[in-house]
């Protein structure tokens, strides 16, 4: 992964996005020699609405007073 300090991506920041936009490749923003940021393109895929994208990842719990059973379900009341 390259890296550049921020005083030279203050100066060249446009070709650093078209760079990584480009080649996919992040890169490494630092201060004083300290990682600051990274400058990382956008994974496009994930961005795309997908009708049923979500399915199967919520649970559904339709008896919500059987998990508890009776006794402790008059007590969370």
């Amino acid at each position: 992964m390259n890296t550049m300090s921020i005083s030279e991506f203050k100066v060249k920041a446009m070709e650093v996005l078209d760079q990584v936009a480009r080649t996919e490749e992040p890169i490494l923003v630092s201060r004083r020699g300290k990682p600051i940021v990274k400058v990382v393109p956008v994974d496009s895929d994930s961005d795309e609405l997908v009708p049923g994208r979500m399915t199967g990842t919520v649970l559904e719990e339709i008896d919500i007073v059987s998990p508890l059973g009776p006794d402790l379900w008059g007590t969370a009341r």
